[in-house]
């Protein structure tokens, strides 16, 4: 099963503009988020034993993001780019990009991320008969990990069918 992670990461935070690039010791936040996501297991190797691969930015095509894309492209991390307002739009695209089967969810402004929630999550989605299986999910239900934790999964049929189906600008957003 080709499963890739996708980490949602664009500049254009409106309470803190930029802030996926900026440092946190000697590193930008979205370095720790790449490098963290890659300590989880279950994610597609690339054939070296590494799943540097697998992990993939997502941001926009907004010139606001270029210099997302070009941290990425000096990293040697595969970016994809996409409408600024249509997420669903964007994780769609760059997982058919990679013919991906399984996509795993993650924000950029998470430096903590734990690479073993990620396992824990992709896990139970693993194991079951799932359509999705997320971490947190919005009022009424609770949290079951700690907020930065934040991991979604879904097979990109169902990703694939959400972005058909999916109509209104809020079913887009995220």
């Amino acid at each position: 099963m080709h499963t890739i992670a996708i980490i949602q990461a664009r500049m254009g935070s409106s309470r803190l503009p930029g802030k996926v690039l900026l440092d946190i010791a000697g590193k930008p936040m979205v370095q720790h988020v790449i490098e963290r996501t890659r300590l989880a297991h279950s994610l597609s190797m690339d054939g070296t034993g590494s799943t540097s691969g697998s992990v993939i930015v997502a941001t926009t095509s907004d010139p606001a993001d270029d210099p997302m894309a070009k941290f990425c492209e000096e990293q040697g991390v595969p970016c994809s780019r996409g409408s600024v307002h249509d997420v669903l739009d964007r994780y769609y695209r760059c997982a058919r990009m990679v013919e991906a089967e399984t996509v795993v969810r993650i924000t950029a402004d998470c430096p903590f991320i734990a690479p073993e929630e990620i396992t824990r999550v992709l896990k139970v989605y693993q194991k079951g008969d799932y359509d999705f299986v997320a971490n947190r999910l919005p009022p009424p239900f609770k949290r079951t990990s700690p907020i930065g934790m934040d991991t979604e999964v879904v097979s990109f049929a169902n990703l694939e069918l959400a972005w058909q189906e999916a109509r209104e600008p809020y079913e887009r957003e995220h």
